[in-house]
């Protein structure tokens, strides 16, 4: 009985630490790199939550750089397809392999992304990851179509007789997919292709020089811009990449709000000798010279209705999108109006003015699906390959599937400069899109950038939630959320979404102390806060308007980023990263209100006696306050932001921004005290006890030990 006692204890304790310290995937050197512990990437377990977010038919799965010949899509697809074939035959020997592999070849399609700079050691150091890209595997029909082809076989479909209720059945067919993909030679690891959308709350409703117009508007007023045109004059120029919804092109012209501001890569551009529907780059993506669209896999053509404005490839002579007024919202609005944020406004004209209006440029490129709703429709079709009638449909923008973000990163992992092999065009990307799951081929891409000196910036979400969000919560990634500004501001409305909480929100804005949007996510996974309530920018059709989101918030710590790029000898995404957080205003966000209470008190906790966790990050963004470090580094001492300060000095009474928070409560002695008194620590212990205590048994009459 003792024994069993001793092997139920070990087996339990066992258990528990394995649950607890790994990541609940048996490929851990693959485990995402993130600011939050716990699992968090699709399971089994969650698939109820997830599956809400897949299209039931595609799969992201990562290639060994050891199996370079699955470059090729065909090699990839019947790989596959005999893979799952041999597990089929299995278990049921009667059924014809042949066969099989053939109608799993209809029923396949394979997208291969490799990914250059997957596969060689860096200017960094960083040394090869373990995978050279990704393939898209879908299989048409879903799992109606699995389905239907396992049911050809007595001995499958028996196993599905058994089971009780459609949801039962997709899962075990969800699970014999994914495991299937996961048993393919090369295969690494797979994953649902899931959906990502964009951060965008509810939208709001002479030729005066730049310093002005900035110091007109709220949000670069309050960030000090008006202060830095001198600099800014004196600066080089930076590519961001937007990755949305997509960027009107018409807005491009002179006159218009981003009047030279999109990117053009020369290489491809007709007006320097690049020839139509040639890859003259050699990149593999044709007439790329003023952004991609990464929703339709690389070489592939738009297989949706006849090209109409807005529906075209971003890039090549892209067509203008559809004008956005009213409720009309336009197919790439979204994308229009964040890219406006970062690099708008060096036209007078333009009717607003961005963050880095005179150093940025874009690279606009697509990430969202095409959809049409038909006019009176609820949902849109995102599938539709028919024709199109402007009388009764319109274009409208569909989720940003995990592919075409992976699509889009290695786009810009790829994209070099024309004539330096060795130089990336881009320095920083803006990601204004989220998910609650996370993705280990989208972590594995955000450490490749990292390493190719890439900074990435994310939108926090807009839930008034603190779940962590993806990409904003990638450890490497800067995690951005929103706050509000004051109906005393310049430029203000009074419509303006605002509060802090439930508890909080109807008592307005708080002069002088900036309360988080009362849409914006929170967290100690955040980072840094920006303005993102009723920001004005760009639309197609080149009118402007005001719109509020988390999305909002994240191109101005991008361009920002881009602006001490700008200025700033050849710093790296790392030393930008360290200048965005630990120059940010704190005292905006957490500074002591005239009745003694601390602003957004509701994003403040005590864990321990001694630490304070804030949940808004390092404080609001202070492009003054970092540019400045960098350009006058005698006066950098007395900008450091007070949290960092706190951390650095020791004085753990003041602690925040992301990972600082995380590695230091866990390394706190009472978070210590609390492992150690951990149940599962405490059921180890007691099997340990009760093995190795002394063993008295009764032999010949006398008593041993």
């Amino acid at each position: 009985m003792i024994h069993r006692v001793h092997r139920c204890l070990l087996f339990v304790s066992m258990v528990t630490l394995f649950a607890l310290l790994s990541c609940g995937d048996g490929k851990s050197r693959y485990e995402v790199e993130q600011k939050v512990s716990g699992v968090t990437w699709p399971t089994m377990d969650s698939f109820q939550r997830w599956q809400k977010i897949w299209d039931g038919e595609s799969w992201i799965v990562a290639l060994s750089r050891e199996h370079q010949q699955l470059k090729s899509r065909s090699v990839l697809r019947g790989l596959v397809a005999e893979t799952l074939a041999d597990i089929l035959v299995r278990e049921d020997s009667l059924l014809q392999r042949s066969a099989l592999v053939t109608d799993l070849n209809l029923l396949l399609e394979a997208h291969v992304q490799p990914i250059a700079n997957f596969e060689k050691t860096l200017p960094s150091g960083a040394a090869p990851l373990p995978v050279f890209g990704f393939a898209e595997v879908r299989f048409r029909g879903g799992i109606s179509g699995v389905r239907n082809l396992l049911m050809t076989s007595s001995v499958w479909s028996q196993k599905l007789s058994q089971l009780q209720g459609g949801e039962e059945k997709d899962r075990f067919l969800v699970r014999w997919m994914w495991e299937s993909l996961e048993d393919v030679g090369g295969v690494e690891f797979a994953e649902p292709n899931l959906e990502s959308e964009v951060q965008q709350d509810a939208p709001a409703g002479d030729d005066p020089k730049i310093a002005d117009r900035l110091k007109a508007q709220w949000n670069t007023f309050l960030l000090g811009l008006d202060q830095l045109v001198p600099v800014m004059e004196k600066g080089n120029t930076v590519v961001v990449a937007v990755i949305d919804t997509g960027v009107d092109n018409a807005l491009d012209q002179p006159g218009q709000a981003l009047q030279g501001r999109l990117y053009r890569n020369e290489a491809e551009d007709p007006q320097k000798g690049g020839k139509p529907q040639v890859d003259d780059d050699g990149n593999g993506w044709v007439d790329d010279f003023m952004g991609v669209n990464a929703s339709i896999p690389k070489g592939e053509i738009d297989r949706g209705p006849a090209t109409i404005p807005g529906s075209g490839d971003v890039g090549g002579a892209g067509a203008p999108c559809p004008p956005e007024s009213g409720s009309r919202a336009s197919s790439c609005g979204h994308g229009s109006h964040v890219a406006g944020i970062v690099a708008g406004g060096s036209s007078a004209r333009a009717g607003f003015v961005g963050v880095c209006p005179l150093n940025c440029k874009i690279l606009a490129i697509r990430a969202a699906r095409r959809c049409f709703l038909t006019r009176g429709a609820e949902k849109p079709n995102c599938n539709s390959e028919g024709p199109y009638n402007p009388e009764t449909m319109i274009e409208v923008d569909g989720g940003i599937s995990d592919a075409a973000q992976l699509q889009a990163l290695g786009y810009v992992l790829d994209l070099t400069v024309p004539g330096r092999s060795d130089l990336l065009v881009t320095n920083i990307v803006n990601l204004s899109l989220g998910k609650y799951f996370s993705s280990r081929a989208l972590s594995l891409t955000a450490r490749r950038l990292i390493a190719n000196d890439i900074l990435m910036v994310a939108a926090a979400g807009n839930q008034n939630v603190e779940v962590p969000m993806f990409p904003a919560a990638f450890r490497d990634v800067v995690a951005v959320c929103s706050t509000s500004h004051d109906v005393g501001d310049v430029g203000s409305f009074s419509t303006e979404p605002t509060g802090s909480s439930d508890l909080t929100q109807g008592s307005g804005p708080v002069r002088g102390r900036r309360l988080k949007s009362r849409f914006s996510n929170f967290g100690d996974w955040v980072d840094i806060c920006a303005p993102g309530s009723n920001i004005i920018s760009s639309i197609p059709g080149g009118d402007t308007t005001g719109k509020s989101g988390t999305s909002q918030a994240a191109p101005h710590v991008a361009g920002v980023a881009g602006l001490l790029k700008a200025v700033g000898n050849n710093l790296s995404a790392s030393v930008i990263r360290s200048l965005l957080l630990r120059y940010a205003n704190f005292d905006l966000l957490y500074g002591t209100l005239p009745d003694g209470n601390l602003a957004n008190a509701d994003f403040a906790y005590q864990p321990y006696p001694d630490v304070k966790v804030f949940l808004l990050g390092s404080g609001l963004l202070s492009a003054t306050n970092s540019v400045t470090a960098v350009t006058d580094p005698s006066k950098a001492g007395g900008l450091i932001s007070q949290a960092d300060f706190a951390v650095n000095s020791g004085d753990t009474s003041q602690v925040t921004s992301g990972c600082v928070v995380s590695s230091l409560a866990a390394t706190h002695p009472r978070k210590k005290l609390e492992m150690w008194t951990s149940l599962p620590v405490m059921l180890f212990a007691g099997w340990l006890a009760l093995r190795f205590r002394p063993r008295r048994t009764k032999k010949s009459g006398q008593t041993q030990i």
